[in-house]
């Protein structure tokens, strides 16, 4: 064994030792807290303040994407004539079921995969 004492560790183990009032400690913690939760917040804001230019520049392509699923989305996949196969069908004849079914089953195997 060897008599060197690590001086990172020894001032940790000293810190630890010291007596600290009743509220000293909870005062600490809470100026940490306190000073963390800035810190979010500004980082949150700055990260908005960045990525307002790109959702600016984004806003008309994505708008022009839901207009265009908007329209499709709804249509049928088979003509049907009016009447009782029309109304039975209706709500899985249309291109928003095949995707409704879609991300349903893409759920469904992601937790089978990763549960």
């Amino acid at each position: 064994m060897t008599d060197e004492r690590d001086l990172t560790l020894q001032r940790l183990f000293d810190v630890a030792s010291q007596d600290m009032s009743g509220t000293a400690f909870v005062d600490a913690v809470m100026l940490r807290i306190d000073k963390l939760r800035r810190n979010v917040v500004i980082g949150w804001a700055v990260a908005g303040l960045l990525l307002l230019p790109v959702g600016w520049l984004l806003a008309a392509p994505l708008q022009d994407t839901v207009l265009l699923l908007s329209q499709i989305l709804p249509k049928s996949l088979v003509e049907l004539d009016e009447g009782l196969a029309a109304q039975m069908f209706a709500p899985i004849n249309s291109f928003s079921a095949i995707a409704a079914m879609a991300i349903l089953g893409a759920r469904v195997l992601y937790k089978k995969v990763f549960s």
